[in-house]
C-alpha cells in the first residue's frame, strides 16, 4: 500500500473533490475562489496536473491543500476526508513519511527547496540568514515547518504551522535524538555555549550574538551531561531555559550535574519577563541582543582570574569586600615582612602578636580579630619558647589556637605545601609567621639576578597567602648600613622583597642603648605611619607611647609649661586681671626671680625670641600679647576676653 498522500493524488480528480467542497467549475474549469472576495472567476482547476490555482490571491497546490485551506485542517486531517468522502483505500501505517538514514536527507533537502511557500519563520523574528545558516524547510503536504539538528541533515522535526503538532523520525529511521545545533557545541572553544529548550530559541540566540545548543524538551539536560563527562567545554555554559516550571526544574538538574562536574556554568535569564528568548526576539530583538552580553560579561566575571581585564564602571558597580584584618588597622592579609636588627626583640614581638590574635587581645594598642596563629619559632627550643610564653601570660592559660613549629623545609622544598596541611588541620588559622625568613629561603638561580630571584620567591609566597586568604608574616633583618632618609631602604636583600610585600614593619633604634625604638610601617592597605615604642622588662612586651608626632608635641608643651618666662607671665597676667602687665624683656627676667625664685638664663634679646616662640601657645592659654617700640621695647600681656574654641584646644593639646 502506498502513503495516503499519494492515493488521494491518484485516486480523484481535483474538480470532484472542488465541487463535492460546495465550489461550482464552469465548462473552462473556472470557478469563484473560496478564499477571497471574488466576483469574476480567478479560481483555475488544472485537470491535466491534478492542482488549482487562484490568479486573484495567489493560492494553490492539489486537492489536499485545497481541503486543507479550505477547513483550515491540518494536511493529514485533509487528505483523510477526502480518502473518507471517495472511498480510497490507504495504509494507515503509512501516514507519516518514515524516511531510513539516506532518504532523511533527500526529505530535508527537498523541504528546504519548498522553504519560500511559508514565512513562518520570518513570523518568529528569523532573518533569511539564519534560515539558510540552519538549513530550515517548509513540507507542504504537512503544512509543517522543518527543522533539521545539524547540517549533516540527518535528523529533524517538524511542526504544524496551524496545529502546532510536532513529528520527529522514529529512532529505527533516523537514529537516537541527538542535540539540536549539535554542530555548535564547540568544546574547545573559549566561546560560551548557551543552552535552551527549543530550536527556536537556540537559533534566535545565534541571530543575536550567542552560540546555542537545544535540548529538544526539558528531558535532554541529560545528554549534554553525557557529551561533557568526556570533554568539558572551556567556554562553558549559560543556562536559559523557558521561564516555566518544567523549564526551571529541568535547569536546576542540569546546573546541579554541572556543578558536580566543576563546569564553569551560570544560570542567566535572558528572555526577561517573556517564556523564552525567540518570545523576545519577536517583541525586542535589541533587549535580546544586550541580555546575551550581559549573559557572556555575568558568566565571565564568575570565573574571572587575575589575568582577565573589567572595565572602570564594573570595577565601580561591583560589591568587594574590603581587607580582611588581622589586626585593625595595621595587619590585613597577604605577604607583610617584620624587619629589624639582629637581638632586638622581634621574636618576642612575634611571640606578643601570635598570643594577641589566638587570644582576641590588643596589640600595640590595636584591636585584633580573633584566629588562629601558626608560629615557625626556627630560632627557639621549646624550653625558650615556654620560658618566653609564661613571662609574657603572667600566670594566665595559653590560648589553644597558637600554634608552634621548630624545623620547617625551604621554600623550593615543601614549605608551603606543609603550611597548606596545617591550614586544613586547622582551618581557623589566620596567621602564620615564620622567624626567619632566611631559614626558609630556596637556592637561587645562577642565571638569575639577585632581584629576580628574590622577586620570583617572594611573589610566590604573595600568591599562596591570597590564594588561602591569610597573613604570612616573615622576619627579617636589616643592613648595618643605616639610612636616615628613608628606613625601609635598610632592608637586607633587593628591592623586590619589599615590592612583592603587601606589609612591611621596620623596628629601628638611633643608639642600640636607647630605651624607645620606632616602629615604622607603610603598605599597600594601611597608612604609613611611625609609632615610638619599647620593651617593658617586667611585663616582657612591647609597649606604645605615642607616635612620633605625639611625642614631639608633648615634648614641646613639657618645654612649654615648664619654661620660667612662660610660668612669670601667666603669673603676672593672674594678678592683674583687668589691666594686664607691661614691661620690658629686662623687667620681665626681674619679674621672673620675683615669681619663681629662678634665674632666667636668656639674655633680654634671647626673651624677646623666647616670647614670639611662645607666643601662640600664649594665645591659647587665653593671653594676649602686644609688643611696642619706643626708646625699649614693651611687652604687653592682658587675658583675652573670648577664650579660644575648644576644638582649637583639642589640636593644640594633641
Amino acid at each position: 500500500m502506498v502513503d495516503i498522500f499519494t492515493s488521494v493524488k491518484e485516486g480523484v480528480e481535483i474538480t470532484s473533490v472542488v465541487e463535492y467542497f460546495g465550489i461550482e467549475v464552469n465548462s473552462s474549469g473556472k470557478a469563484n475562489c473560496p478564499f477571497h472576495s471574488d466576483k469574476s472567476p480567478s479560481f483555475v482547476v488544472d485537470k491535466k496536473n491534478n492542482t488549482f490555482k487562484c490568479f486573484g490571491c495567489g493560492e494553490g497546490g492539489d486537492a489536499v491543500n485545497f481541503v486543507s485551506k479550505l477547513k483550515g485542517i491540518p494536511m493529514l486531517d485533509a487528505a483523510k476526508l477526502i480518502a473518507a468522502a471517495f472511498n480510497i483505500s490507504y495504509d494507515d501505517n503509512e501516514c507519516s513519511i518514515k524516511p531510513k538514514t539516506s532518504t532523511v536527507t533527500e526529505y530535508i533537502k527537498k523541504c528546504m527547496l519548498d522553504i519560500g511557500n511559508t514565512n513562518y519563520f520570518e513570523g518568529r523574528g528569523l532573518s533569511k540568514a539564519t534560515i539558510r545558516k540552519f538549513c530550515l524547510g517548509y513540507d507542504e503536504y504537512r503544512n509543517a515547518v522543518v527543522v533539521p539538528y545539524s547540517s549533516q541533515l540527518q535528523y529533524y522535526q517538524t511542526r504544524g504551522t496551524v496545529d502546532k503538532v510536532f513529528f520527529k523520525p522514529k529512532k529505527e529511521d533516523a537514529g537516537a535524538e541527538p542535540l539540536f545545533n549539535v554542530d555548535g557545541l564547540r568544546l574547545k572553544s573559549k566561546e560560551p555555549i548557551f543552552v535552551v529548550e527549543s530550536p527556536l530559541c537556540a537559533m534566535s540566540i545565534y541571530q543575536s550574538g550567542g552560540n546555542a545548543i537545544s535540548t529538544c524538551g526539558t528531558a535532554g539536560w541529560r545528554k549534554i551531561v553525557d557529551i561533557i563527562k568526556e570533554s568539558k567545554p572551556l567556554g562553558g555554559f549559560i543556562l536559559c531555559f523557558d521561564n516555566d516550571e518544567p523549564g526551571i526544574k529541568a535547569q536546576d538538574l542540569l546546573l546541579a550535574e554541572l556543578v558536580k562536574l566543576q563546569i564553569k556554568c551560570v544560570v542567566h535569564n535572558i528572555a526577561g519577563s517573556c517564556k523564552d528568548p525567540n518570545e523576545l526576539l519577536m517583541k525586542a530583538p535589541k533587549k535580546l541582543e544586550t541580555n546575551i552580553k550581559d549573559a557572556k560579561l555575568a558568566l565571565r566575571r564568575k570565573y574571572a582570574s587575575a589575568k582577565d581585564s573589567f572595565d572602570a564602571r564594573e570595577l565601580q558597580e561591583q560589591n568587594i569586600e574590603p581587607p580582611e584584618w588581622i589586626v585593625k588597622d595595621v595587619l590585613p592579609i597577604g605577604l607583610a615582612l617584620l624587619c629589624a636588627p639582629s637581638k632586638i626583640g622581634k621574636s618576642w614581638m612575634m611571640l606578643q602578636l601570635g598570643l594577641a590574635v589566638a587570644k582576641g587581645k590588643e596589640f600595640l594598642d590595636f584591636k585584633t580579630n580573633k584566629c588562629g596563629c601558626l608560629y615557625y619559632a626556627l630560632e627557639d627550643s621549646k624550653a625558650r619558647l615556654q620560658d618566653r610564653m609564661n613571662k609574657m601570660l603572667r600566670g594566665s592559660e595559653a590560648p589553644s589556637d597558637l600554634h608552634f613549629v621548630l624545623k620547617a623545609d625551604s621554600t623550593d622544598k615543601g614549605l608551603l605545601d606543609k603550611i597548606s596541611d596545617e591550614l586544613k588541620t586547622f582551618p581557623n588559622i589566620k596567621l602564620v609567621i615564620v622567624d626567619t625568613l632566611q631559614k626558609v629561603r630556596g637556592k637561587s638561580s645562577r642565571n638569575e639576578s639577585l632581584y629576580s630571584t628574590d622577586y620570583a620567591e617572594m611573589g610566590a609566597l604573595k600568591e599562596f597567602a591570597d590564594k588561602h586568604k591569610i597573613c604570612l608574616m616573615f622576619v627579617h633583618h636589616l643592613r648595618k648600613q643605616a639610612d636616615d632618609a628613608d628606613v625601609f631602604n635598610m632592608i637586607s636583600g633587593s628591592t623586590a622583597i619589599m615590592g612583592a610585600s603587601d606589609s612591611i614593619f621596620i623596628i629601628a633604634k638611633k643608639k642600640r642603648t636607647d630605651d624607645s625604638a620606632t616602629l615604622s610601617m607603610t603598605g599597600r592597605d594601611i597608612q604609613q605611619n611611625d609609632l615610638v615604642i619599647s620593651f617593658d622588662k617586667n611585663e616582657f612586651s612591647w609597649l606604645v607611647e605615642g607616635t612620633s608626632e605625639q611625642l614631639m608635641a608633648r615634648s614641646e608643651r613639657q618645654d612649654y609649661d615648664g619654661n620660667v618666662i612662660v610660668q612669670t607671665i601667666k603669673e603676672l597676667v593672674k594678678s592683674n586681671p583687668l589691666t594686664g602687665w607691661s614691661g620690658s624683656a629686662l623687667d620681665l627676667m626681674k619679674a621672673t626671680y620675683n615669681i619663681t625664685g629662678k634665674q632666667c638664663t636668656e639674655s633680654s634679646s634671647g626673651v624677646g625670641k623666647l616670647i614670639s616662640k611662645y607666643s601662640y601657645k600664649l594665645y591659647c592659654d587665653g593671653i594676649e600679647h602686644k609688643a611696642a617700640k619706643s626708646n625699649t621695647r614693651t611687652h604687653t600681656f592682658t587675658k583675652k576676653q573670648d577664650y579660644m574654641p575648644t576644638y582649637q584646644r583639642t589640636i593644640y593639646d594633641s
